[in-house]
C-alpha cells in the first residue's frame, strides 16, 4: 500500500487539527470536528513578495520574484525546473520513514523537523507552538511532524532518545539538533540564518 502524504490543517473556527491528504488539497475540505470549512490552499503573493527557494538538483538559492511564480522559474544554475508549489504547501506534514527523504531532505526550504510520540505529556503542550510557527513560517521554512513511535527507522538513524526534539535540515544536511521544545520566537530565530 503507498504511503500518503498528509498534512495538518487546523480548524479556524474550532481549532481542532485535521489530517488532510495531499490529493484532498484544494478541494472543500471540512472540519471533522465541527464540519468548518477548511482554508487548504492559501497562496497570498504580490509582485513585490521575493521568495528564497532551493533547487533540489544542485542545491543552489534563488529568489524568486512573487509576480514570476506562475511563471515555471528556473534555477539560476542548472536551469532545472524549481518546485514554486512548495512555497505554498499545507504544513505541518506528518514525516514518516517513507517519505522522509522527499519531504525533508529535498526539500526546497530549509526544513524543521519536530519528533513527538503520543505518550510524552510535554509534547501535547509543545505542538500548538509547533502548528503555529508552521502557519507563521509558510513559504520560507518547511515544518514537519515526525511520530518516533510510529517511525522507529528514523528514530534510530537520528538516536532520538527523548521528546519532543528538534531538528534542522538545510540543503539535504542536519545542521542543528536541539531537546525539548522551543518558543516560536526562538525557532525562527534558529532557522533565520538557514533561510
Amino acid at each position: 500500500m503507498e504511503q500518503t502524504d498528509r498534512y495538518i490543517i487546523r480548524c479556524p473556527s474550532c481549532g481542532a487539527a485535521n489530517r488532510i491528504p495531499a490529493d484532498k488539497i484544494g478541494a472543500a475540505a471540512k472540519c471533522g470536528k465541527c464540519r468548518a470549512p477548511l482554508a487548504t490552499e492559501e497562496r497570498k503573493t504580490g509582485p513585490e513578495d521575493t521568495y528564497k527557494l532551493r533547487c533540489t538538483e544542485c542545491g543552489a538559492k534563488n529568489r524568486i520574484p512573487g509576480s514570476r511564480l506562475d511563471a515555471s522559474p528556473k534555477c539560476g544554475k542548472c536551469g532545472t525546473l524549481l518546485k514554486t508549489e512548495e512555497l505554498f504547501a499545507p504544513q505541518p506534514i506528518i514525516v514518516t520513514d517513507a517519505n522522509f527523504d522527499n519531504q525533508i531532505l529535498k526539500s526546497p526550504l530549509p526544513a524543521l523537523l519536530y519528533a513527538w510520540a503520543p505518550w510524552c505529556p510535554t509534547c501535547g503542550s509543545v505542538a500548538p507552538i509547533i502548528d503555529q510557527f508552521a502557519a507563521e513560517s509558510k513559504g520560507k521554512v518547511r515544518v514537519g511532524k515526525l511520530n518516533v513511535d510510529a517511525n522507529p527507522m528514523l528514530a534510530s538513524k537520528y538516536n532520538i532518545m527523548s521528546v519532543p526534539f528538534l531538528f534542522i535540515f538545510d540543503n539535504g544536511q542536519l545542521k542543528e539538533s536541539m531537546p525539548g521544545g522551543l518558543q516560536k520566537h526562538d525557532m525562527m530565530m534558529k532557522m533565520s540564518q538557514y533561510i
